[in-house]
């Protein structure tokens, strides 16, 4: 997590908090959401892929077992080598 400290001018400060205000936010949580808003329109870029059907059932079987209780849980990489 990453602390910033931003300073605005008085101007600045009205308008955001007359925003803010309209949406029931302090100037704050109001800005976090602005940055928000910027972080998912850049990810949205992202190129997605749809997986094939032969990976989907793969997901869905890996699943099934884990739901079943047929797998287990690793703690660190080393726990591979007492399968």
């Amino acid at each position: 997590m990453y602390k910033i400290q931003i300073s605005f001018t008085p101007e600045e400060a009205s308008v955001l908090s007359d925003k803010a205000s309209q949406l029931g936010y302090s100037i704050t949580k109001y800005v976090k959401l602005l940055v928000g808003k910027e972080v998912l329109q850049e990810v949205e870029k992202y190129p997605t892929f749809k997986l094939s059907k032969k990976a989907v059932r793969k997901i869905e079987k890996a699943h099934q077992d884990y739901l079943n209780g047929k797998t287990i849980l690793l703690h660190k990489i080393s726990d591979l080598d007492k399968l």
